[in-house]
């Protein structure tokens, strides 16, 4: 059975990810949503309220789906589609991920590490372990089919479509009769199968019956040994009295129920050894079965994380009354949306942020400039949380949002003083470049934050310019927010039709709106303004 939730024919495999995932990360602030997605959200009475502790699994099966780009539209659209089904049938994936995390703590406790270790399968005490997982992934599969059977008509997405037609078919009614008669026919070896009364009177136990066919070779040895009957049976028996009267005790011994008579503890321990043998044999015939079980919900296990995230993200989303929307791909140079809001800060926050709306059509290099505090750059951060969602197959924080793809997408964003640090911020912010730089692809974007700061502003203009130009020049997208007006003013004056300038605006009385508007760079980022808030009547 395959699972192929995040992908239309193969399973999970991180092997795509971001250069540079762990910057992408912090800088965009990503592990606010992370953490919101390992807990459930529920409105009571009006009042919003979590109302389960942190699933670390959802938060970082979350990371590591939301780290490795799609690379097609087929693909971005085919995680969509199933995302909306999962959304519109919120009980369906709450149920499958629910199974899947059962199973798969259930089969820990059952020494899952250890069964593949040399040496542990010969161990009666691991055989045993062995047969009660196979009754695990047995029960487990009888209710996801169960769940898919009540849930597959209802379903628009071709990804569950399928997801469900798979499970009900490979394990058909008529497979798992076979496997249960099997998993009765060794009960006799289970421990704790045993159906003793606990009181007094009559009772039962499970013991086993095996039946071998062979013939009698040379020197009257048995040849030809072959297996011809397996199945565990009920052996009734009656509870007697601690005191018994010789006449109790004659009786017992000859009744009509079978009696035991072979006492030899040697041939007892032979025939105990006959009867893991006879067990392992039956288990190794199915461990193919096993094996694929093991991986079909190892793979669920996180595949259904994915989306039981995002629907803990949907639905705080919704509490808090964010817009969302699935976003559309189009070619490398658009870049359009409306009302566009920086999703981690709404969810640490929430409340709901100011928007933005922007076309940036066939260009190549944005340039934002402003006022200090204007929201520029909470503006480039909403554009790289988006796009890196997008990416994933996910929804975003906007009414409307269309972008290309760019699998080589890199963060730059200045950081703060780190004592440990061996070199300067300046020889610092310069490797990084250097790194971006070489991995670049085809299909690049850059975020570049008040890159090259930490010098003399006519120094960071310098490097600022040569540097965005080489990048502009390679075919690589670039959106930079930058206080480095001699920088922005001397590309503004080239006139280049794929550049394109937003400012953030600022009233006249100095209030700041944290919108992005198109202007030209002004030569000033009003920190006086700032000053005067911070230090009246100076």
């Amino acid at each position: 059975m395959n699972v192929h939730l995040l992908y239309t024919s193969r399973e999970w495999k991180g092997v795509n990810e971001y250069f540079d995932s762990k910057s992408i990360v912090n800088d965009l602030g990503l592990e606010n949503l992370f953490r919101a997605a390992s807990r459930d959200q529920e409105r009571e009475e009006g009042n919003i309220q979590t109302i389960t502790d942190a699933d670390e699994h959802l938060g970082n099966a979350l990371r590591r789906v939301m780290t490795v780009p799609l690379r097609t539209p087929e693909e971005i659209y085919y995680r969509q589609d199933i995302m909306q089904d999962c959304f519109a049938h919120g009980q369906f994936i709450k149920e499958l991920y629910a199974g899947a995390r059962d199973v798969m703590t259930r089969w820990e406790k059952l020494g899952k590490k250890e069964m593949n270790k040399p040496g542990v399968r010969e161990k009666s005490i691991h055989l045993v372990a062995e047969v009660k997982v196979l009754r695990l992934f047995v029960d487990s599969l009888s209710d996801l089919k169960k769940l898919c059977q009540s849930y597959q008509d209802r379903f628009q997405s071709r990804g569950l479509k399928q997801f469900c037609q798979e499970v009900v078919e490979s394990f058909s009614d008529q497979w798992e009769e076979k496997l249960r008669t099997v998993l009765e026919d060794i009960t006799f070896f289970s421990a704790g199968e045993e159906e003793y009364t606990l009181g007094g009177g009559d009772g039962k136990v499970r013991q086993a019956k095996i039946v071998l066919d062979c013939r009698v070779g040379s020197g009257v040895k048995l040849d030809d040994l072959r297996l011809d009957v397996v199945e565990s049976v009920s052996k009734k028996y009656k509870r007697v009295k601690e005191k018994k009267t010789v006449m109790e005790r004659f009786a017992t011994t000859f009744a009509a129920e079978p009696t035991v008579i072979l006492k030899d503890p040697i041939l007892l321990e032979d025939l105990s050894q006959l009867e893991g043998q006879v067990v392992k044999f039956i288990m190794n015939v199915y461990r193919p079965f096993m094996n694929d079980c093991g991986d079909f919900f190892e793979e669920l296990y996180m595949q259904a994380a994915f989306y039981r995230a995002c629907f803990n993200l949907y639905v705080r989303s919704q509490n808090t009354k964010l817009e969302m929307c699935f976003p559309k791909v189009c070619d490398g140079d658009c870049l359009r949306f409306t009302d566009l809001m920086e999703y981690s800060m709404a969810i640490f926050r929430s409340s709901v942020p100011v928007g933005n709306t922007s076309g940036i059509d066939h260009k190549r290099l944005l340039i934002v400039t402003g006022a200090n505090q204007g929201g520029k750059s909470t503006f480039l951060r909403s554009i790289g949380i988006a796009q890196v969602m997008l990416q994933c197959g996910m929804f975003v924080c906007a009414a409307r949002f269309e972008s290309g793809i760019f699998p080589d997408f890199f963060t730059h964003f200045t950081r703060r003083e780190d004592s440990a640090m061996n070199s300067g911020r300046l020889d610092e912010e310069l490797k990084r470049i250097d790194q971006i730089v070489r991995h670049l692809g085809e299909s690049s974007m850059v975020l570049l934050n008040e890159s090259f700061a930490t010098t003399t502003e006519e120094e960071g203009s310098v490097i600022a310019y040569d540097v965005v130009r080489a990048l502009v020049e390679a075919g690589v997208k670039v959106l930079t927010v930058t206080h480095l007006l001699s920088f922005a003013k001397k590309v503004y004056a080239q006139k280049r039709p794929e550049v394109a300038f937003l400012s953030a605006e600022r009233k006249e009385n100095g209030v700041r709106t944290f919108k992005m508007i198109p202007g030209e760079p002004e030569l000033t980022s009003f920190g006086l303004d700032l000053y005067d808030r911070m230090i009246p009547g100076s």
